[in-house]
C-alpha cells in the first residue's frame, strides 16, 4: 500500500497536504486473525490505523477507517484493553519514537488526533431515556429560529426553513434524539434532519408531517467508505418532511447538501435533474420521485415519526464516526478543536519542533479525558 490508503481513514481527513510525509512515520503492519494489536498493561507508543480487516475490543468492534491506540502513543500509559484481529488486518503503524524524524509531519498527525478525539469523548455523555417529544416544535430554540426563519408568507417560510436545514451537514449518526438537539449539533442524516425541519415547520404555524419511504441501499452507498457498503443492510427507510401549501402536500426532502447530491449523481444521473435545488409553492422537492418517474405530490404523510426515531442502530457511535469518512471529505464540516491548535498551525513552517509541542499539549487534555472515562468501571 501507499499513502492513499489513509484516504480512506478519519485521520486521514486532516492532513493538510501533508499526507505523504506523515505516511513515512509509521510503517505497514499485518496481524494474522486473533493477533493482538494492543495487550491491556502494557506500555507501548504505537498508534495504529486500520486499513483493511476488523479488530475487537472487549465491549465492541471497529473497521477500516479506525484508529486505536492513541492514549498510549500520546500519553504513555499501559493499553488500557486488549484489542486483537478479528479477521486478517492491515495497519498502519507509528511508533512515538519516529516523530522527531519529522516534527512537522508529527505536528499534523497529533493535530488529526486533536479533532477526532472529541467524537470519542462524546460516547461517554449520560445517554438517557429516548425524549418523551422527538419533535419538540415548542423547545426555546426551535422557536427562536422559527421566528428568524419566518418570512411574509407561509411558502418564503417554507423555503427559508428548508434551505436552512438542507444546508446543514449530511451525517451518519444517531436518530434517537430530539429536533433541538439535532440544531445543537449542526448536522444529520435523513431522520433527524427531517424530524428538525418539520419542528420548524411546525413552530413558524405551518402544517407539516412526513413521508417514509423504503428502497435499495443502492441510493446511499456512494456516500460511505467502499470498505462499509458490504455492511450495510439492504432494504433501507428514507424520511422526508413534508409542509402543506395552499392546500397540497409539499414533499421538502432536506437530507442531502450539493456536494452529497453530487456525488449521487454519479450513481443517478437523474439527479442531475434537480440540481441546483429549488423548493417553493408547486415546487416540492423530492428526488427520489425524480429518479423514478413518480407523481412528486403523490406521498402519504405520517403526523409522527417516534416509532422510527425510537430504534436503536445496530452501529454505535465509533462505528458511525467511521461511515462518515466519504461525507466528511465532500462537505465543508467544522471539527471539534482547541483553539490553541491555531497557534500550532502558525509555528508549523518556522519552528516545527515548537508546533509539535504545541499540539502534543492539545492532545493530552482530551486524551487524558479519555483515559479517565476508560479507566472507570463499565
Amino acid at each position: 500500500m501507499n499513502a492513499d490508503a489513509l484516504d480512506a481513514t478519519r485521520i486521514g481527513l486532516h492532513l493538510d497536504g501533508m499526507r505523504d510525509r506523515v505516511f513515512a512515520l509509521g510503517t505497514e503492519q499485518s496481524w494474522s486473525l486473533g493477533e493482538f494489536l494492543c495487550r491491556q498493561g502494557e506500555r507501548q507508543r504505537v498508534l495504529h490505523v486500520i486499513l483493511e480487516g476488523e479488530v475487537a475490543y472487549p465491549s465492541g468492534w471497529f473497521g477500516p477507517g479506525a484508529h486505536t491506540g492513541e492514549l498510549g502513543f500520546l500519553l504513555d500509559v499501559p493499553r488500557t484493553a486488549d484489542v486483537a484481529a478479528r479477521t486478517p488486518v492491515v495497519s498502519w503503524s507509528v511508533d512515538a519514537d519516529a516523530m522527531q524524524r519529522d516534527p512537522a509531519a508529527a505536528a499534523i498527525l497529533v493535530a488529526a488526533l486533536v479533532r477526532e478525539l472529541p467524537s470519542r469523548l462524546r460516547k461517554f455523555r449520560a445517554a438517557g431515556s429516548p425524549p418523551e417529544d422527538f419533535c419538540n416544535a415548542t423547545h426555546p430554540s426551535i422557536r427562536a429560529l422559527a421566528g428568524v426563519l419566518t418570512r411574509q408568507s407561509h411558502a418564503a417560510t417554507a423555503e427559508a426553513i428548508w434551505s436552512f436545514v438542507r444546508e446543514l451537514p449530511y451525517r451518519f449518526g444517531p436518530w434517537w434524539i430530539s429536533a433541538s438537539e439535532t440544531l445543537r449539533l449542526g448536522h444529520g442524516m435523513c431522520t433527524t434532519k427531517s424530524n428538525l425541519e418539520v419542528a420548524l415547520f411546525r413552530a413558524a404555524g405551518l402544517e407539516a408531517g412526513f413521508v417514509e419511504l423504503q428502497g435499495d441501499s443502492s441510493l446511499v452507498l456512494p456516500l460511505l467508505p467502499s470498505a462499509w457498503r458490504p455492511r450495510v443492510q439492504q432494504t433501507v427507510r428514507h424520511y422526508m418532511g413534508a409542509v402543506r401549501l395552499s392546500g397540497r402536500w409539499h414533499v421538502a426532502e432536506c437530507s442531502f447538501t450539493d456536494p452529497c447530491l453530487l456525488e449521487l449523481a454519479k450513481r443517478w444521473p437523474a439527479l442531475n435533474g434537480v440540481i441546483p435545488c429549488r423548493f417553493g409553492e408547486d415546487v416540492p422537492f423530492h428526488p427520489m420521485a425524480h429518479i423514478y418517474g413518480n407523481d412528486p405530490f403523490d406521498v402519504d404523510v405520517y403526523p409522527e415519526l417516534s416509532a422510527a426515531m425510537a430504534r436503536r442502530s445496530s452501529f454505535d457511535l465509533d462505528q458511525m464516526e467511521l461511515l462518515n469518512i466519504v461525507n466528511d471529505t465532500l462537505q465543508p464540516w467544522i471539527f471539534d478543536e482547541p483553539a490553541w491548535l491555531l497557534r500550532a498551525r502558525a509555528l508549523l513552517d518556522k519552528r516545527p519542533h515548537e508546533a509539535l509541542k504545541v499540539a502534543i499539549a492539545a492532545a493530552v487534555v482530551l486524551a487524558g479525558e479519555l483515559h479517565g472515562h476508560l479507566q472507570e468501571p463499565v
